[in-house]
C-alpha cells in the first residue's frame, strides 16, 4: 500500500516532497493509516485534531488519543474545540454541516498561520461511492457526479486510491491502534443510511456495484471536461467584458440550444438562479431596458 500511495502522489501531483502538509486526524483508522504513510514515507506534515462535541467523554478521549500518537511520533499538533450543536442551531443548518463549516475554515486558518501547503483529509474510495449516491438523493448537475476529486484548491485526498477494506486491513497488518467511533453506525446521518440501508441493496442487485460506480465517476468526470470545454468556447463568443460589466450577444445567445442550460452557466458565477435564467429567456424578444437581479 506505502507504493500505491507514494506513485498516487506523484500522478495525481498532489504536492512537491518538500511541502508541508496538514494532516486532519480523528483518530479514526482512515487518519490512522493516512498518519502511518506519511510517517513512513518520511514527509514533512503536522497533525489537525477537531473536537467537536457530539460524543461527551468519547470525543475528549479522540482528542486524548490523537495527542498521544502526535507525542510518541514528534510530530507538531493543532486542536480546537468546538460547540458544534449550538453553531448549527443558531445557523440553521444539520450536525454534520455545521461540524464540515467548522472544520474547514479552521484548517484553512492553520494551514496559512503555519505556513503549511496544502490541507490533507483521509477520505476513500468508499467515500466517494457513497457521496456520489447522496448527490444522486439530493439532485444534481453533472459535476455531482463526478465524485470527490483528489485536489481541489488547498485540499488534497492522498488515500483516495484505497477502499476501506484496504485501509482497514493495512491497519491490521501494521498492527495499528485507532479510536472507533459509535455514530459511524447509527443511522441517524445520511451517510450511514447509505452505507448500511442502501449500498448493501444495491450489492444484492449488483455485487459488483463499488467497480461499476467507479468506473461511472470516471466517465462522469471525461463528460464534465466536455461540458466545460463547451461553455467556455461559447461564452468566449457571446459575452464580453466592458468595464465592470457584462455585454451579452442576444443574437447569438438565441442560437444555443439548450438556451436555458447555456444561460445558466454563464450567469452562475453572478449568482443568478434558475428563475431568473427563465425570466431573462421570456423577456429576450420583449422591450429592452429590463433589469433582473
Amino acid at each position: 500500500m506505502l507504493n500505491k500511495f507514494t506513485e498516487y502522489i506523484e500522478n495525481e501531483k498532489l504536492f512537491n516532497k518538500t511541502d508541508k502538509i496538514l494532516l486532519t486526524v480523528s483518530g479514526g483508522v482512515d487518519s490512522v493509516v493516512m498518519l502511518d504513510l506519511f510517517i513512513k514515507s518520511r514527509l514533512s506534515f503536522g497533525i489537525a485534531h477537531c473536537n467537536f462535541n457530539l460524543r461527551g467523554k468519547e470525543s475528549d478521549l479522540d482528542e486524548k488519543f490523537v495527542k498521544q500518537l502526535a507525542k510518541k511520533n514528534n510530530i507538531e499538533i493543532h486542536t480546537v474545540s468546538f460547540k458544534t450543536e449550538e453553531y448549527a442551531k443558531s445557523n440553521g443548518i444539520s450536525i454534520e454541516m455545521a461540524a464540515r463549516d467548522l472544520r474547514y475554515e479552521w484548517f484553512e486558518k492553520i494551514r496559512q498561520n503555519f505556513d503549511y501547503s496544502y490541507i490533507a483529509t483521509a477520505h476513500h474510495k468508499n467515500d466517494v461511492i457513497e457521496t456520489f449516491i447522496l448527490n444522486i438523493s439530493r439532485g444534481t448537475g453533472i459535476k455531482g457526479l463526478c465524485g470527490i476529486q483528489p485536489k481541489v484548491n488547498k485540499i488534497i485526498r492522498p488515500v483516495l486510491f484505497a477502499l476501506r477494506k484496504e485501509i482497514e486491513e493495512y491497519c491490521t497488518t501494521n498492527n495499528l491502534q485507532y479510536r472507533e467511533d459509535a455514530s459511524n453506525a447509527t443511522l441517524k446521518y445520511k451517510r450511514n443510511i447509505i452505507r448500511h440501508k442502501i449500498l448493501p441493496e444495491l450489492k444484492n442487485l449488483n455485487p459488483n456495484i463499488n467497480n461499476t460506480i467507479i468506473d461511472d465517476i470516471a466517465i462522469f468526470n471525461d463528460v464534465e471536461k466536455i461540458y466545460r470545454s463547451s461553455i467556455e468556447e461559447k461564452k468566449l463568443k457571446i459575452l464580453t467584458k466592458e468595464n465592470d460589466k457584462i455585454l451579452i450577444n442576444i443574437k447569438e445567445l438565441k442560437k444555443l440550444n439548450p438556451l436555458k442550460t447555456y444561460l445558466y452557466e454563464f450567469l452562475k458565477p453572478y449568482n443568478f438562479q434558475s428563475q431568473n435564467i427563465t425570466d431573462i429567456i421570456k423577456s429576450l424578444d420583449s422591450i429592452s431596458g429590463k433589469q433582473f437581479y
